[in-house]
């Protein structure tokens, strides 16, 4: 029996069997397909879905939920929205920025205040899969972000994309972005911090997610200038489910070294690894933050 006095659990629970029944497939194959994806829901609480006796709630039930909608071959939100009002998101950790030097923090600060930035604390990342490409003189050309972000304030149609760097220059990047809009954007000029705030393509209830795809052309440094490493870089405020750096080479400028580092609460500082130099590096992480993650790399000549 549905629970009439919820307007949105009782309209999932209709659009939720209703496409069950006319894809054709039950509960237990939709389990093991979720099991699959490494998102188990128990055919019990799926039952309850279906029925309405319970709705999904909480992270891992909306992540779930998403991939529901891809295994049935709906558009993004197609259920999510019908339940995204009612998420409770649990306990939520302060957002922290991982980075502790004074002058970049600062340069942060500065930089978010004059682009009147949306709270940072009004989203999440759940997850990011950063591609970066390096050119024939070893410098980062570009870097393409695709991330899952999540609304954990009760309304949220702007968010903030920022880049720092302790180590290295940061330089103000040619941005094409898919599922926002840029609308303000700023270099610090300490040349550490660069942000800009994007407009989403649609705005987000609370537990609604959003996919982005944030490409970023790297200039050239000024003459006379040109460093001797680079980087590419991750970080997150809050712990993300899963974060994947991919940094590829020019195959004649295959760096002489290469160090992975990073830095958590746990790691209680910066930890630094010698990689193998290669083509392409990647780093992979689960349940990873708040924190920085990253290689960097250089040439002995």
């Amino acid at each position: 029996m549905l629970d009439t006095g919820d307007e949105h659990q009782t309209a999932f629970a209709r659009a939720f069997s209703a496409v069950i029944t006319a894809r054709g497939v039950s509960l237990t194959w939709l389990h093991r397909r979720l099991e699959d994806r490494a998102n188990p829901v128990s055919i019990a609480t799926l039952s309850y879905w279906r029925s309405g006796l319970r709705h999904p709630d909480g992270l891992r039930s909306l992540t779930a939920l998403e991939d529901i909608e891809r295994l049935l071959d709906l558009e993004s939100g197609a259920l999510l929205d019908l339940v995204s009002r009612r998420a409770r998101l649990g306990s939520l950790a302060p957002a922290q920025n991982p980075f502790t030097e004074s002058e970049v923090v600062a340069a942060a600060a500065e930089t978010l205040r004059l682009l009147a930035a949306p709270p940072i604390e009004a989203t999440r990342s759940l997850s990011a899969h950063v591609v970066s490409t390096v050119d024939e003189n070893g410098l980062l050309r570009r870097r393409t972000a695709r991330v899952l972000v999540q609304a954990v304030a009760p309304f949220v149609d702007e968010m903030t994309y920022a880049l720092m760097s302790a180590e290295s220059i940061v330089r103000r990047p040619q941005c094409e972005i898919r599922g926002a809009a840029l609308v303000r954007e700023h270099l610090h000029e300490s040349e550490h911090v660069y942000a800009c705030v994007l407009r989403l393509d649609r705005p987000l209830v609370m537990g609604a997610t959003a996919m982005l795809e944030i490409e970023m052309t790297v200039p050239p440094p000024t003459a006379g200038l040109q460093p001797s490493e680079d980087e590419t870089t991750a970080f997150v405020m809050r712990s993300i489910r899963d974060v994947v750096l991919w940094t590829c080479f020019h195959r004649d400028a295959v760096p002489d070294w290469i160090s992975e580092f990073e830095r958590t609460p746990v790691s209680d500082g910066v930890v630094s690894r010698p990689l193998t130099p290669s083509e392409s590096i990647h780093l992979a992480r689960r349940d990873f933050g708040p924190g920085i993650l990253g290689i960097r790399w250089g040439f002995d000549r």
